[in-house]
């Protein structure tokens, strides 16, 4: 009987052998539809790594021919670019902040025209006048403008 117990188990045993080595196919996988989706997914992947690889190759060429041109020849910067720059005096911010500047000189010249209880037409020329005496005659505004800003 003990014997018997022993075959028993060893056949048991075999099974759940047998059936640890078999490689099982995931769900998706069993049926033929699915085999021929993987196939072509992979083909496409294939196809898209060769595409990378041609598209690397021909990237280290152009950096290997652009090193041999820029050490044979160096092309000249744009004249147009560098005029431009050196038209402009003063980039956009800094104009924008002397802009600034002289507004609120303005405004703080108007306020104290206004506590020397000057009328308003009258404030605003003098504030007009000691601006262009400050910031010079460019800096100054029409009366239209001041009235506009100082109303």
């Amino acid at each position: 009987m003990r014997f018997a117990v022993e075959c028993m188990m060893k056949k048991k045993e075999k099974k759940k052998l047998k059936k640890k080595d078999k490689i099982r196919a995931p769900s998706a996988v069993e049926d033929q539809a699915g085999i021929r989706d993987l196939k072509q997914r992979i083909k496409r992947l294939e196809a898209e790594l060769k595409h990378c690889k041609n598209t690397i190759e021909a990237l280290r060429h152009q950096v290997k021919d652009g090193k041999t041109e820029k050490n044979k020849k160096r092309k000249p910067r744009n004249s147009a670019v560098k005029s431009l720059r050196a038209q402009q005096s003063t980039t956009v911010a800094v104009a924008q902040r002397n802009a600034w500047k002289r507004h609120r000189y303005l405004r703080d010249r108007y306020d104290f025209h206004l506590d020397n209880r000057h009328d308003k037409p009258s404030a605003r020329d003098l504030a007009d006048k000691d601006l262009r005496q400050e910031y010079g005659e460019d800096a100054g505004f029409s009366k239209q403008e001041l009235e506009h800003i100082l109303s």
